[in-house]
C-alpha cells in the first residue's frame, strides 16, 4: 500500500479497535500489518497528530503498548521546535494522542531561541519540556553557551535548568556552578555556587552568581576571591563588566599585591 491508502488502512484498523484515530494518520511506501498482534511495520514513514510531523526511513509501531520506533534517520517538526535524531520512541495514549518523542543518538533540538543538543533528548508534547542528558547537554544560544550533565529545556516559558556542572561560556571567557537557572527571552543565569569563572578581567571564586549576558555583566556574592592582574583581590560582593574589562568591589575589600608584580630594584 502507497501514500493515502497506507493512512487508510491503519485508520481503519484503529477504528475497529473502537478508536478515534482522525487526527493521527501514519502514511508509508510500504505497510507490513498484522492485525491480531497490533503491531504496524513501515517504511518511507510520515506521522501526523494535526500538529507535529515525524519522518523516518522505518517504523515498528505497537498499538497495544502505545509505543512506535522509529529508525534510520529521525525528523520531527511541531511548535517545541525541529528535533533530529539517528533513532526515536514515539508514545501515545489509547485515544491516540502523542505524549512523548524521545530521540536518542546525537540528537538535537532546534527552535526560535536555540539549539538543544545532547546523546538524548526526551520531549513531553503535552507540556512543552524537553529533558536532554549524555555528551554533555549543551545548549547554544546568541552568543552564550551552556553545558550541563542534564537540561531540562521548559519551551513554552523559554526557560532551562541546567544539572552540575552548569557552564556557561562567551566569546570573553567561562563563569561555572554546582547547577543554575537560565532565562533565554532575558539571557540571564543565576548559578549556586561554589561558583568559579574566568573572563579577561579576572578569575576567581564566589559563593554565587548572576550573569546578565545580554548586559556583559557578572555580579559574584561573596566572599569573592578573584586574581587581577597579579593581585588577589577579595571581598563580599563584586561586578565584572567582562567586555570592559572592568570590576567593582562593594563592601569591605581588601586588595593584596604579590611580589612577583613589585619593581625591582637595581
Amino acid at each position: 500500500m502507497r501514500g493515502a491508502a497506507a493512512a487508510v488502512a491503519l485508520a481503519a484498523v484503529l477504528w475497529a479497535a473502537g478508536l478515534a484515530a482522525a487526527s493521527f494518520v501514519v502514511t508509508g511506501a510500504r505497510l507490513d500489518l498484522d492485525a491480531d498482534q497490533g503491531i504496524l511495520r513501515a517504511w518511507q514513514v510520515r506521522i501526523t497528530d494535526g500538529r507535529r510531523v515525524v519522518t523516518a526511513p522505518e517504523l515498528v509501531l505497537n498499538r497495544a503498548a502505545g509505543v512506535g520506533v522509529l529508525s534510520g534517520g529521525v525528523r520531527a517538526t511541531g511548535p517545541e521546535g525541529e528535533l533530529r535524531s539517528a533513532t526515536a520512541r514515539i508514545r501515545f495514549t489509547q485515544t491516540l494522542e502523542l505524549v512523548a518523542v524521545e530521540a536518542e543518538g546525537q540528537a538535537q533540538l532546534s527552535s526560535r531561541d536555540g539549539r538543544l543538543s545532547a546523546r538524548r533528548v526526551s520531549v513531553d508534547t503535552r507540556r512543552g519540556v524537553a529533558v536532554a542528558v549524555g555528551s554533555p547537554a549543551v545548549l547554544a544560544t546568541g552568543e552564550v553557551t551552556a553545558t550541563g550533565s542534564r537540561m531540562v529545556y521548559r519551551t513554552r516559558q523559554q526557560e532551562a535548568e541546567v544539572g552540575a556542572p552548569a557552564r556557561f561560556e562567551t566569546r570573553h571567557g567561562a563563569v561555572q556552578g554546582r547547577d543554575a537557572a537560565f532565562d533565554l527571552k532575558t539571557h540571564t543565569a543565576r548559578l549556586a555556587g561554589p561558583v568559579v569563572f574566568r573572563f579577561s578581567a579576572g578569575r576567581g571564586e564566589a559563593r554565587q552568581a548572576v550573569a546578565d549576558f545580554a548586559a556583559g555583566r557578572l555580579e559574584l556574592e561573596g566572599p569573592v576571591r578573584m586574581r587581577w592582574r597579579g593581585s588577589t583581590v577579595e571581598g563580599r560582593r563584586a561586578v565584572v563588566w567582562y567586555r570592559e574589562g572592568r570590576v567593582v568591589v562593594e563592601g569591605p575589600s581588601r586588595m593584596r599585591v604579590e611580589e612577583e608584580d613589585l619593581p625591582r630594584i637595581p
